[in-house]
């Protein structure tokens, strides 16, 4: 599995330290790697919070530096202004680390339910155009995505890990499983050879094809002049010389 590069490098004590409590709960955006959308986190009940996680030695009420990340390896805390202090498992793939201090209690919930832990990976590049758009073609990323675990989520089958691929900007297919993702591979590695094996040769041959039987146009000139749509560049090409009418004259000429 391909990890972005960022993902090898954890942060020391000193660039924990620029970071605030709230860029610690997102992963910063990368390019082309865009974090999938959630479902909706409902508040879980501080009585069902207590009987999972019993509650650990209280702390001062000033203790408010946060901890580092990745301080104890596999686990995170999220410690409330309380004292109440909840953990889980980390896993050695996350990109991020959840742990917090100074949490007030009744966000406690609010917390737990947006732990995601995730693992980018990148998708290539292309130039996408949007449909009826005018402007050029913008180079973005495409089949991009993440390794994704809620463990507090609200669906109980993304509580465990499952990808989301970003097919293009907007576009997803969201909580794949192993079986499902290789579904997704094996239709993308029909398409890529029909791509290489039949539309390629199909489009050498037609250009070939096109080039042969218009002789006067080569290929290269692609780029129509000014105030000539389309449209008709493609009457004109089609029309005998002798009919063809030069709107670029004035009338009466």
């Amino acid at each position: 599995m391909y990890r972005c590069p960022q993902a090898l490098h954890r942060p020391t004590p000193q660039e924990t330290a620029k970071k605030s409590n709230a860029e610690r709960d997102f992963l910063p955006a990368r390019r082309g790697c865009r974090a999938a959308p959630t479902s909706a986190h409902l508040p879980l009940k501080e009585t069902a919070i207590n009987e999972e996680h019993p509650a650990q030695a209280p702390q001062p009420a000033d203790a408010v530096e946060q901890p580092k990340p990745w301080s104890t390896p596999g686990s995170w805390t999220i410690t409330t202004t309380s004292g109440f202090a909840t953990s889980g498992y980390l896993p050695d793939w996350a990109e991020d680390d959840p742990s917090e201090a100074g949490v007030p209690l009744d966000q406690l919930p609010l917390r737990l339910g947006g732990i995601n832990h995730r693992n980018f990976f990148e998708g290539p590049m292309m130039p996408l155009t949007a449909t009826n758009s005018r402007d050029d073609a913008e180079e973005d990323a495409v089949f991009a995505g993440s390794i994704d675990c809620n463990p507090y989520d609200t669906a109980i089958r993304l509580r465990v890990p499952v990808v989301n691929i970003q097919v293009s900007p907007g576009h997803w297919i969201l909580g794949l499983e192993p079986q499902e993702l290789a579904d997704i591979a094996s239709k993308l590695g029909a398409q890529a050879d029909l791509l290489q094996d039949e539309v390629l040769p199909a489009l050498i041959a037609a250009r070939e094809d096109w080039s042969a039987h218009h002789p006067e146009r080569p290929l290269t000139t692609s780029v129509l002049p000014p105030g000539l749509t389309q449209a008709e560049a493609t009457a004109r090409s089609s029309a005998p010389p002798h009919q063809v009418q030069h709107t670029d004259q004035p009338e009466g000429r």
